[in-house]
């Protein structure tokens, strides 16, 4: 139950703390600053002591440990991250091409997949290779023909290839002759690693 202050009360606590100033007034004026040095000096020596000694370490080791906390989250979040980035980089990794002649390999996978489509190959250009750190990026060009369905069922049959193969860019243009027959140029690309893949 709260306790409730009345007026009278609130005079009564103003009278009391009047009386104690005039008397801490009269002490001051009767005996003068000097006889209160020697107090007000150990009282300034406890406070300082007491901060330093009992209250300040504690809130510097609170403070240090809730930046080790924050650190520790932080460490937390990006270690999962990294996690989940080693992971699908793994994954990626398992599905670049194990071969010795990666130029030949492309080669020979995106001819298979345009036998197994149906599609004849107007062209298909020499496999080119580029370097970029510590992978090198084989690409190889098509030109064909063919209806949507077929050229659909071709880029989904690179796409799901077991080893990395991807369909860099493709353009796609409608033939007047033959009916339904449409003109496509696709960049073909594999990545393997500059050593070769263990």
């Amino acid at each position: 139950m709260a306790a409730q202050i009345t007026a009278d009360d609130a005079q009564r606590l103003l009278r009391t703390v009047g009386a104690e100033l005039t008397v801490l007034r009269d002490a001051l004026r009767e005996r003068g600053a000097k006889y209160f040095m020697r107090p007000l000096a150990m009282s300034g020596v406890m406070v300082f002591t007491s901060y330093y000694y009992v209250y300040a370490p504690p809130l510097a080791k609170a403070k240090g440990v809730a930046e080790e906390l924050a650190t520790a989250k932080a460490t937390s979040q990006y270690a999962e991250e990294y996690q989940n980035l080693q992971s699908r980089l793994s994954g990626l990794y398992t599905r670049l091409p194990r071969t010795q002649d990666p130029q030949g390999w492309i080669l020979n996978e995106v001819r298979k997949t345009l036998r197994e489509e149906n599609i004849v190959p107007l062209s298909i250009s020499p496999p080119s290779d580029m370097a970029k750190g510590e992978y090198r990026f084989i690409t190889i060009e098509v030109q064909c023909q063919g209806n949507y369905s077929q050229v659909a069922s071709w880029i989904s049959r690179l796409e799901r290839n077991p080893a990395l193969l991807f369909v860099h860019t493709l353009n796609l243009r409608k033939d007047a002759q033959p009916i339904g027959s449409n003109s496509v140029d696709v960049k073909i690309t594999t990545v393997v690693p500059v050593g070769g893949v263990e």
